[in-house]
């Protein structure tokens, strides 16, 4: 397994120009986001240090399921989490490998929530999204401060899904692609057709219900 310093070190090999890598590619990759509900209400009497515990604790335990999944973590925005899989190195099956790190992290959540707030009726829930699609990934900023990413409407289309996997009673979304990659692989049920945009083009989107036994 690839870490973060293994990714580097492989992009410094290729066989590319500078302008080149700076200016980034298009190519299909999947993103995931992962967003943390319930937080602010449960910890209202936690101070400062215990809140920054408890955040180290569950991004530990969220960013090894990436790792784990040959995944890389992309940044932290606020309590949020976004990952990319098959960037900046190539990874076959990036869809399903997605989906397995998504699935892993539901596993570690109830720990969680037995470990910091064993008699909350209402402890923490998460919403994770997952799209595979043809994205943008290269280096964003500027020649003092850049950093690699993933960005454009394919990245909006994962971060979208995470935010509305509660509206659906359910805990993991994926895009249309993302399940036609897998489906041999995954139990999953359609939901419902959704857009980001106005003008855009409306996809299914299916509840992660969980691997074929």
């Amino acid at each position: 397994m690839l870490n973060e310093s293994d990714e580097s070190d492989e992009l410094l090999k290729q066989d590319r120009e500078p302008e080149t890598l700076l200016s980034g590619e298009e190519k299909e990759i999947s993103v995931l986001f992962i967003h943390l509900y319930g937080f602010e209400r449960l910890a209202e009497q936690m101070d400062v240090e215990l809140r920054v515990e408890f955040f180290n604790q569950y991004f530990e335990s969220m960013v090894e399921a990436i790792f784990e999944c040959q995944g890389r973590l992309d940044k932290y925005i606020g309590s949020t989490i976004m990952a990319v899989f098959g960037s900046p190195l190539p990874l076959e099956n990036h869809a399903l490998m997605a989906i397995k790190a998504a699935l892993q992290m539901r596993e570690q959540l109830p720990g969680i929530n037995r470990h910091w707030f064993p008699n909350e009726p209402q402890p923490l829930t998460i919403g994770i999204g997952i799209n595979t699609d043809q994205i943008f990934q290269g280096y964003v900023g500027t020649p003092q401060a850049a950093e690699f990413t993933a960005v454009g409407h394919g990245v909006n289309v994962a971060n979208h899904l995470s935010q509305q996997a509660q509206h659906y009673g359910c805990d993991i979304l994926i895009g249309q692609k993302t399940y036609e990659s897998s489906a041999a692989s995954i139990q999953a049920r359609e939901r419902d057709l959704t857009q980001l945009t106005p003008e855009g083009t409306p996809v299914k989107v299916y509840e992660l219900i969980g691997l074929h036994t």
